[in-house]
């Protein structure tokens, strides 16, 4: 049978002792005796006792707790930042709230509502799609007017006056297509299933111009993840291909999917360069070359930076860049 809780009041009423001096004691202030410190907190855990952390939180000012918002933890890369995230936040004397908007504006609205009311200190935060598709960031201007450190991740909002941590995608992009240039492939294409995030527009970006300074035509298909098979399936149909640089997971399975159903080796007949983890990549058959974003020390680095934010007590407009590297593996 559970022990029954008790309040601070009950406790005080119990011990004889105002509520300031069980507060105080519980906080290991040096007002307070030791002895009556131990009696104290020998009572408070006869009796259960737990403080509320929010209520606290709404009197003092600070909750000593931090909200990450992702769209999905079944997306391996954002489950890996999580870890990098919660790497950071367990050494100190903070908690995390982790929030999923599943691509969803409204939830995410909703998550950034309920939490910037005195629930949390600070926010981590990949934007949604949908918010990105809309374009009304009034939630993020409105959490930094109520003086909350904001860190975005990976998908960011270039105008909302924040901290920044990404990858040089646009870069990355362009030396990934550059690589199959010089291997003498010359009918490229470009596979995404996220158009409409920032991430996928940088991304095509570097494609396009390593593309264009050599000469060669770009070839961009897009779609979303249920219709990017078929996509590709209708462009190699009508066209010569002989490599694939696929944008995102989705568009990565794609082409190999796609590769045996037209009977075209890897990499013999069509190079793919993609992005999955890089723990899944080596067992792909052939193991597929990846564009490894690091995504773990992502997660360390907005932690590590929103906690700064949070012991100054600032909000700061910077952006920190994290290099991809090209994982070569037997795809390209």
């Amino acid at each position: 049978m559970a022990r029954s809780k008790i309040n601070l009041k009950e406790l005080a009423s119990i011990l004889g002792v105002s509520i300031s001096t069980i507060s105080k004691a519980l906080n290991d202030s040096h007002e307070i005796s030791d002895a009556t410190k131990k009696r104290i907190v020998e009572l408070a855990k006869l009796h259960n006792y737990r403080p509320n952390k929010i209520a606290l939180g709404l009197k003092s000012g600070r909750t000593n707790t931090i909200a990450v918002v992702i769209p999905s933890v079944q997306n391996s890369f954002f489950a890996r930042a999580l870890y990098g995230i919660e790497s950071v936040i367990s050494q100190t004397k903070y908690s995390t709230i982790v929030c999923l908007t599943k691509e969803s504006y409204d939830k995410e609205v909703d998550n950034f509502d309920m939490l910037s009311n005195g629930v949390v200190d600070g926010f981590i935060v990949a934007v949604s799609e949908e918010t990105q598709m809309l374009k009304d960031f009034s939630h993020f201007e409105n959490a930094i007017s109520d003086e909350k450190s904001l860190v975005m991740f990976d998908r960011v909002i270039d105008s909302i006056p924040c901290t920044k941590v990404t990858t040089n995608d646009y870069t990355a992009i362009s030396e990934a297509t550059q690589n199959l240039i010089k291997s003498n492939r010359k009918n490229i294409i470009l596979l995404s299933a996220i158009n409409n995030l920032n991430v996928g527009k940088q991304r095509t970006k570097g494609y396009r111009k390593a593309i264009q300074e050599a000469g060669l035509e770009p070839v961009v298909l897009e779609s979303d993840r249920n219709g990017i098979v078929e996509v590709l399936k209708n462009h190699i149909e009508n066209n010569p291909v002989d490599a694939v640089i696929a944008l995102d997971t989705d568009a990565s399975f794609a082409s190999y999917k796609v590769a045996r159903q037209f009977g075209k080796k890897i990499p013999e007949d069509m190079a793919v360069i993609g992005y999955v983890s890089e723990r899944m990549a080596p067992y792909l058959a052939p193991e597929l070359t990846t564009i490894n974003q690091h995504s773990y020390t992502m997660g360390k680095t907005a932690a590590t930076l929103l906690l700064e934010q949070l012991e100054n007590k600032s909000n700061k407009n910077q952006s920190v860049v994290i290099d991809s590297t090209l994982s070569q593996r037997a795809s390209s």
